[in-house]
């Protein structure tokens, strides 16, 4: 009965999940159902971010403590009930692994000390002020592994779906379905996550839930969590024989071969395997934790001085920024609202909620180049995509505040870099030839067409306005250069506040008096009769329209 309890769950949880996913989240309504309500559950993420941050973080913390409370109440039952990436796993091994595995083939018992070990390793990382989000969070890497591969990989089908039933849609008489257009988003870094995505459900090969088994750091914190839970398996003395048949189908290997009625509760994921195959030897109820022999996790005082050298020595390795190619050139441009540096690398865990709500494509994961220690943090990508003027998801889908939710009317001064134009790649600088798209795309008015002496007589060209760009990148997004754009983003001027409104009155009433009178110039015609424009429409080229 249990099991039936236990698949329900799962399905419901993780069509759940795919709701949160792809639906919740959607430009321009981001506030029907919290889209980051699963990446909140895990308590590990509550205490890692919160102990790196040296702060409490609500959004994580109030979830995090009801689901550890509930832990020490019904033992690890968010691994086997509401783990969405415990459910595709479960699907992975019964479906493609389950003829291949064998008894024989399993990893030694042992090896279920690592993920005590690699538990032990990210909270001393964070100690001294570091997350390692890459595989600590099943939820986040379930979503990063959505984000980059699964989600992309359904817009593509269905676009290339529409575009070979265009003849059957026009038998239909419902050929205007043919031009509905599914923009494919597109991600670095694909590589990796498919790297770790084989690792996580390839593993199985070899046994049932290897992942959650030996890897997962979170699985083992759930596990010290549960020690000792009230609702847990319990033999029933009359039925048992002894026969070991509930050992040798418990995935996860809680139940001791040698002594049946001692369970594991630290590995036990409430799976009710046991009690399908004979429901007189044992069942799952509430018993007192003294009535019931139950070891605990399989650990010794030198695994958790490994665990804790291992730490300490991957400080200095994780927080080396000698390779960080980018932001070395000024070009890790972080997304409107992230905090200052320090503390968004304290709190960020990687899981690419941000980069999937994204209107434009333009969040993008950071890769080794960028430094360890930000490998699939946010950053902006302005050639892929310009930051949406209108749009402020990015901070309502982030679950632990690295980035802030930014009133919209707070976005025109949240700085996040400066465009800057090189004169040697530009149309109008170089070749005087008519372009100003730069200008025309700019939702700020921060570029302006000016009027400069050449070598064949007076030409129009563009010139930013530091103290109008805010670094949003749509010009260098839209600039028609091939491969490098001749207008370029750079992190320099960003203004990144972890409290406290962006928009000072003194800076408002400034910036606001500049865009006045950037669009005085413009309406006031002062662009007419230069070489190469129209009268008619003042300041803008001839062949663009208005």
């Amino acid at each position: 009965m249990l099991r039936k309890y236990r698949l329900t769950s799962q399905v419901v949880f993780f069509v759940l999940f795919g709701a949160c996913f792809f639906f919740v989240n959607t430009f321009p309504r981001p506030y029907t159902i919290p889209g980051d309500l699963f990446l909140r559950l895990n308590p590990l993420v509550a205490l890692s971010t919160g102990i790196a941050a040296r702060a409490i973080i609500p959004s994580v913390l109030v979830t995090g403590i009801v689901v550890a409370v509930l832990t020490i109440v019904f033992g690890r039952f968010f691994c086997g009930f509401v783990c969405p990436l415990g459910a595709a796993i479960d699907v992975s091994d019964r479906f493609f692994f389950r003829a291949a595995r064998s008894n024989n083939r399993r990893p030694p018992r042992y090896l279920q000390r690592l993920k005590y070990v690699l538990l032990y390793g990210i909270i001393l990382l964070a100690v001294f002020g570091a997350v390692f989000p890459l595989f600590m969070d099943p939820i986040s890497l379930l979503t990063r592994i959505f984000t980059i591969i699964v989600h992309p990989l359904l817009k593509f089908t269905g676009a290339e779906s529409i575009h070979l039933s265009a003849p059957l849609l026009d038998l239909l008489g419902q050929g205007k379905l043919r031009y509905i257009t599914l923009a494919t988003p597109v991600f670095y870094g694909i590589p990796f996550v498919l790297l770790l995505a084989a690792i996580i459900f390839g593993t199985g090969f070899w046994d049932k839930r290897f992942w959650c088994q030996y890897v997962c750091p979170s699985g083992a914190f759930f596990g010290l969590l549960s020690r000792a839970p009230f609702f847990r398996r319990a033999p029933i003395a009359e039925g048992c024989n002894s026969c070991g048949a509930c050992a040798r189908v418990c995935p996860t290997r809680a139940i001791d071969t040698e002594k049946v009625e001692r369970t594991s509760s630290a590995e036990c994921v409430l799976c009710g395997q046991c009690t399908d195959i004979k429901n007189t030897c044992s069942s799952f109820r509430f018993v007192k934790p003294a009535a019931v022999q139950s070891p605990g996790p399989d650990l010794k005082r030198r695994h958790l001085l490994f665990g804790a050298a291992a730490g300490i020595l991957m400080v200095p390795l994780y927080k080396t920024t000698a390779v960080t190619v980018a932001d070395g050139q000024g070009r890790l441009i972080r997304p409107p609202g992230a905090i200052p540096e320090t503390g968004f690398l304290s709190r960020c865990i990687a899981c690419g909620n941000c980069m999937k709500v994204c209107p434009t494509n333009a969040l993008q994961p950071c890769l080794l180049s960028e430094g360890f220690n930000r490998l699939y943090t946010p950053r902006l990508a302005p050639r892929i995509g310009g930051c949406d003027s209108k749009c402020h998801l990015c901070g309502y889908a982030c679950p632990t505040g690295a980035i802030r939710k930014l009133p919209i009317n707070e976005k025109p001064y949240a700085k996040i870099g400066t465009a800057v134009i090189d004169r040697h790649r530009c149309l109008a600088w170089e070749q005087n030839r008519e372009c100003l798209v730069c200008d025309e795309v700019c939702p700020f008015n921060a570029i302006e067409p000016r009027l400069v002496e050449t070598t064949t007589g007076p030409f129009k060209v563009p010139v930013v306005n530091e103290s109008l760009c805010v670094g949003c990148g749509m010009c260098e997004n839209k600039c028609p250069i091939f491969d490098r754009a001749a207008i370029e983003v750079y992190r320099f001027g960003e203004k990144r506040l972890a409290s406290g409104s962006y928009a000072t009155a003194v800076q408002k009433q400034t910036m606001d008096e500049l865009r006045r009178k950037s669009d005085k110039d413009v309406i006031s015609g002062k662009s007419d009769n230069l070489p190469g424009f129209d009268s008619k429409q003042p300041g803008i080229p001839q062949g663009f329209a208005e």
